[in-house]
């Protein structure tokens, strides 16, 4: 379903004209900045001080944005320092900024120099973006100095504001003007497209005054969205770069939305078309438990979400599932953003719905199953290819969950370095096939492009056992490798069955079949034990007789990605044969 969301300059123009000027596109902030002591007695404001309140530490000293931090990208592939440093920046202007939205004035100076210093910076562009003049970065640093100029008013003085002009014209809308085809984003199909374009479209409504250039850079930034909203999630709403960058790439396309909303007087209203309200059911239709999702790609499994415009989806596309997204114990994401006041109401939801999906464009499965106690267990499996947005080489990869805690796991996000965004990627194993539950052959794992692929072959959710059965064979290059035929079921008493089938034509290879997880694991013959915070799950070999566990602790690998406890790989070996079948099951105690 295209998005539809694209309109012409002439368009543009004569809104603007025929509802010039309009609601003001942070007019709510700006009517609740004239009562400064009712919003600090909002309770989520007094909840967000206490979230921002370690940023005051050593306050009075500017984070060092140095060159020597920015250039270890290049001579060592380290990014993580320079960003660091960058976030600690914002972050502190941030907090200071809020305190100023309670009428805390004794904080004007602070706000004043972060502003400066970061006007100050030679580069808003993130070290391993260099190559682009507009990044990520860039975008996110303008839209929060451009907004908090024009809502602070001339409590930061005309020479900040006339600065943070300048450098905003140079830096971000000046190389746009010019050619926004120079950046692979403008039109690009993943998240970078909505961060950046919405982005650029929330500074134009607050900074810029010409009609004429403000209708052209709209026409320009809905263009790039309208690729966004058809292309970086599938047909029926998915993302595969998982919930992190569905929020992160929403993070600016929402408030720009809103924005538009009120500059136009919702004669351009991008929230509230059956497109988004796809896109909304995403992150519910792949919860593991509140506060916890499916982590393939580039994913984690805890995510923290903005309960301010979740609620604000939620509330212009219909979609009030999203709510379910802030039921306990989910960790919310309180940053400094006014939106968190004036959008959210404060409530959470008591407990999430979870229910059997099949994404099909997605090329996902969710099914959910019950103990004999009543304890909920979710299984949650992948199909697609290996060429997907942040993509992992991870068809037939699955999740099992029990009573809000991860037994099965996909390992999500490796280490983002310099290494791991080239072709060097598939040599971890938190992106290539050898850390995720899936086989390999003989000497072979998965391959790397999107002719490597998988598909569901079969959804059963109908009865008390409930069954995914997907062929994985096209995903490895090995061409005697005639059928390897995936099938999970999950039974009525929440048992978890894994049965592959692996034929040859010719030459057969042999076959290591491997389940990965985060939690301690003790292996004895063909059994095995993982155990877990309430539950302990028993893992038992019953085909082929007389096959048994091996368990490798990955502390090397585990380490180089910087992750603190090690990921386990639990693996069953087998002989070269025409036919193999491998069966495991998993039962909760």
């Amino acid at each position: 379903m295209s998005a539809a969301i694209a309109k012409s300059y002439d368009e543009i123009r004569a809104i603007l004209g025929a509802t010039a000027p309009g609601e003001h596109p942070i007019g709510e902030l700006l009517e609740a900045l004239q009562q400064p002591a009712a919003l600090a007695a909002n309770p989520i404001a007094q909840e967000m001080l206490r979230e921002t309140e370690p940023y005051l530490q050593n306050l009075d000293r500017l984070p060092l944005t140095t060159y020597t931090l920015y250039r270890e990208f290049l001579r060592i592939g380290e990014r993580k320092n320079y960003e660091r440093e960058m976030g600690l920046k914002r972050g502190r202007l941030q907090a200071a900024v809020l305190r100023l939205y309670l009428g805390q004035d004794d904080y004007i100076p602070v706000a004043q120099d972060y502003v400066w210093s970061i006007c100050e910076e030679t580069n808003w562009v993130m070290p391993a973006h260099e190559r682009m003049s507009v990044d990520l970065g860039a975008v996110g640093v303008g839209w929060m100095l451009a907004e908090t100029i024009v809502s602070l008013g001339d409590k930061l003085g005309e020479e900040i504001a006339q600065r943070v002009r300048q450098e905003i014209e140079r830096r971000i809308f000046a190389p746009f003007f010019a050619d926004p085809d120079q950046f692979w984003w403008f039109k690009g199909t993943n998240n970078w497209n909505g961060v950046c374009n919405g982005a650029i479209g929330c500074m134009l409504l607050l900074l810029e005054k010409d009609p004429e250039r403000l209708a052209r850079g709209l026409a320009l930034v809905l263009s790039g969205l309208e690729v966004f909203l058809d292309t970086a999630f599938e047909a029926d709403g998915t993302s595969t770069e998982g919930p992190g960058y569905w929020a992160y790439g929403l993070s600016t396309f929402i408030p720009f939305s809103e924005m538009l909303r009120h500059r136009t007087n919702a004669q351009m209203d991008l929230l509230s078309t059956p497109r988004m309200q796809q896109i909304a059911t995403y992150p519910g239709n792949i919860m593991l438990s509140p506060g916890h999702f499916a982590s393939f790609s580039d994913s984690h499994e805890e995510t923290a979400f903005a309960p301010g415009w979740i609620q604000r989806l939620a509330e212009r596309t219909g979609v009030i599932q999203l709510l379910e997204l802030l039921a306990p114990p989910a960790r919310l994401q309180l940053d400094a953003s006014w939106r968190n006041i004036l959008w959210w109401d404060g409530h959470r939801p008591a407990e999430a719905s979870l229910f059997d999906i099949w994404l099909k464009d997605g090329a996902v499965v969710r099914l959910v199953a019950r103990t004999p106690e009543g304890k909920p267990v979710v299984l949650v499996a992948k199909a697609g290819h290996n060429a997907e947005n942040h993509n992992q080489n991870d068809l037939g990869s699955f999740i099992l969950h029990v009573d809000g805690e991860t037994f099965l796991a996909d390992p999500g996000a490796g280490l983002y370095s310099r290494a791991y965004f080239s072709p060097q990627r598939y040599e971890n194993i938190f992106a290539n096939s050898f850390g995720h539950s899936v086989p390999r052959i003989g000497d072979h794992l998965q391959s790397p492009g999107r002719e490597f692929r998988s598909e569901i072959t079969r959804y059963d959710a109908s009865g008390p056992d409930k069954t995914v059965a997907m062929r994985l064979e096209k995903g490895y290059d090995v061409p005697q490798l005639s059928e390897l035929e995936r099938r999970l079921t999950l039974t009525r008493d929440g048992a978890l069955v894994l049965e592959d089938r692996f034929a040859f034509t010719d030459a057969p290879l042999p076959v290591e079949e491997a389940l990965i997880t985060w939690l301690d694991a003790t292996v004895s013959g063909g059994t095995a034990r993982l155990v877990g915070v309430k539950h302990t799950l028993e893992l038992a070999i019953e085909e082929p007789v007389g096959a048994h566990f091996q368990l490798a602790v990955l502390e090397k690998e585990s380490a180089a990605n910087r992750v603190p406890v090690p990921l386990k790989r639990l693996s069953i070996n087998l002989p070269a044969a025409r036919e193999t079948t491998v069966r495991v099951r998993a039962t909760v105690r």
